[in-house]
């Protein structure tokens, strides 16, 4: 993982994508994704679904960094949701 920083304030990062992303992790190209932060990412995942939303990635842990979940829009839109560590 890596972090951007700019005067103290994380604002953006990477991750390589391996073997922890399933079985399939090398279909997934590289690619960038827009995040949006909320306060949690469960309860965001589980209202987005009664919205129309798919799970593409269930709600996890990135280690010292907060939690995400990547989610589908009902009109297919890929898009991710993110909260920092407590």
């Amino acid at each position: 993982m890596r972090r951007w920083v700019l005067d103290g304030t994380h604002f953006g990062g990477m991750m390589e994508i391996n073997d922890q992303w399933g079985p399939t992790w090398k279909d997934i190209p590289s690619h960038w994704m827009v995040y949006f932060m909320v306060k949690d990412v469960d309860e965001r995942t589980t209202r987005a679904t009664t919205l129309g939303a798919k799970v593409q990635v269930a709600p996890r842990d990135i280690p010292q960094v907060g939690r995400f979940a990547v989610l589908e829009d009902p009109q297919g839109a890929v898009f991710s949701i993110f909260q920092g560590r407590l």
